[in-house]
């Protein structure tokens, strides 16, 4: 195995040359890179940003504690960045990491705030919702207040998947 020297330039090339499998590979052998690779996720291009958390949500699949106590510092990077990709990538390792104690209620408020946005990217709404219900599960008398913006959704403005995870959280709820 090769080891990558260039996690940034390996990130910035063109997306059909790039193979996550090698830099997954590369930070096996060499895990002191993962801090590398983690770090470029706040990298000013968005590119690279978006393949670095693409990179290291493939990295947390194989190993999860890669990312252990990182959720306060992915917190804040997903309610800062702008890029829908990122963003996806950064909820969905949110959604699998434990839920950060205590409760961070602008978190939470974010999540709520994105859920039922029509402005926001299908995966983020629907991310949104379950990471709502898992942030909720913390503060049981919140509970009620998701199930009341969830009820109010007008389902004809949403997608079949936004749709699809409203059901299954109220399910919950019920």
């Amino acid at each position: 195995m090769e080891r990558i020297t260039n996690y940034k330039e390996y990130l910035a090339q063109p997306i059909y040359r790039l193979s996550l499998h090698k830099i997954v590979d590369s930070v096996s052998v060499y895990p002191e890179d993962f801090d590398i690779v983690y770090k470029l996720i706040k990298d000013p291009q968005e590119k690279v940003s978006w393949r670095a958390a693409w990179a290291c949500e493939k990295i947390f699949e194989k190993y999860p504690d890669f990312l252990e106590g990182k959720q306060k510092e992915l917190i804040a990077i997903v309610m800062n960045n702008k890029h829908s990709g990122t963003r996806r990538i950064l909820l969905s390792i949110l959604l699998e990491l434990p839920a950060p104690e205590p409760l961070p209620v602008d978190f939470l408020d974010f999540c709520f705030n994105n859920m039922l946005d029509l402005n926001q990217a299908i995966a983020t709404q629907a991310l949104c919702i379950k990471m709502s219900y898992k942030l909720c599960l913390l503060e049981p008398e919140l509970l009620p207040e998701l199930k009341l913006y969830l009820e109010n959704a007008e389902p004809e403005y949403y997608s079949p998947g936004v749709k699809s995870c409203i059901r299954n959280v109220l399910k919950r709820l019920n």
